[in-house]
């Protein structure tokens, strides 16, 4: 090694002297992703592609481009993993040697669970609070609790999931959206 070599550092998997091999749950993941784009794809033709009346986007459209996407996108990161491996900087892997390793390993745990619990209990506030006020509750929750941002910077995320689904869901796709105890017909029963 000369001295004009850059430094090498053994946790990446662009090192040649980096040990780095498949890991067999990131394996799994990718595939997951794969297979969930596949079947949202193969779904979609289900739907026709534009609507009969006008020639607009359909209700195909977007799950059909966004399962192919995703299919390919999982399929194209499984191979990278097959082929050569990846440990990078962030991606939730937990080097062993590393002096606060179990308290790091219990941390990712910890997050984990919540994020997973926070998003089952979004799920069942849905058909309540509606489907744009329990995403930016969400955001909300998430980015205080478990990311730890300050509040005004949580309340402008969670501000602008609010404003982007409203933009990109209701008034660009025209998707009709659960609006649980916002539904004006809800009010106007007599």
């Amino acid at each position: 090694m000369s001295p004009h070599d850059p430094p090498r550092t053994p946790d990446t998997a662009t090192s040649p002297d980096a040990a780095v091999r498949a890991r067999p749950s990131v394996l799994a993941a990718h595939a997951v992703l794969c297979a969930v784009g596949t079947v949202f794809f193969l779904g979609s033709f289900a739907y026709p592609w534009t609507t009969v009346e006008d020639g607009t986007v359909g209700p195909g459209a977007l799950p059909r481009v966004a399962g192919l996407a995703l299919a390919l996108i999982g399929a194209l990161m499984l191979l990278r993993e097959m082929r050569t491996g990846t440990i990078l900087e962030g991606d939730g892997h937990v080097e062993e040697d590393s002096e606060h390793a179990a308290e790091e390993q219990r941390t990712v745990r910890r997050k984990l669970i919540v994020v997973s619990i926070t998003i089952v209990c979004a799920g069942a506030l849905i058909p309540f609070l509606g489907m744009l006020p329990t995403l930016a509750l969400l955001t909300l929750f998430l980015t205080l609790r478990v990311e730890r941002l300050r509040p005004p910077v949580a309340l402008a995320a969670s501000f602008g999931v609010l404003v982007v689904c409203y933009l990109l869901f209701v008034v660009l796709l025209r998707v009709p959206l659960p609006l649980g105890v916002f539904d004006p017909a809800l009010w106007s029963a007599p």
